[in-house]
């Protein structure tokens, strides 16, 4: 039988939520020694305040963000022995993540159910919700 899962999306953003769906989808992608993509979204508006600050000036706001992100959730890919390999994208994040799932054919999209804070929560929630309905393949939401 061939494995149902070989590549699978762990979407961050540094919320709890997110780093929740990371070790959830890492345990699944150790159990069925699937590659991961851990994929960073950095929004095309911002900054909001509660959610990230605005970059210093001087530094590429994209990758500025993303570090802060990713920051929060490398102690955890240090341990793991998944195959992963990081993504940071631009745009919106929805529609970011499922065309990545699109382009990479993508098995399993694992989601946090909320983001950061009170905006966060109407984001990262709108974005599960979104990927959800829009993804190419199955998504599990984790709470």
């Amino acid at each position: 039988m061939e494995k149902l899962i070989q590549k699978l999306i762990i979407p961050i953003d540094g919320s709890p939520s997110s780093a929740k769906a990371l070790e959830f989808g890492l345990a699944i992608a150790k159990a069925s020694n699937a590659k991961c993509y851990v994929v960073e979204v950095v929004e095309d508006f911002g900054p909001l305040p509660g959610y990230y600050d605005a970059a210093p000036a001087g530094k590429d706001r994209v990758k500025w963000i993303s570090e802060q992100r990713f920051e929060k959730i490398h102690p955890i890919l240090d341990e793991t022995s998944v195959k992963w390999e990081r993504v940071v994208l631009e745009g919106y994040p929805a529609e970011e993540i499922c065309k990545l799932a699109e382009k990479e054919k993508v098995d399993l999209i694992v989601i946090g159910s909320r983001g950061h804070g009170i905006l966060g929560r109407f984001i990262m929630g709108s974005v599960s919700d979104r990927v959800v309905h829009y993804a190419p393949c199955s998504v599990t939401v984790v709470r």
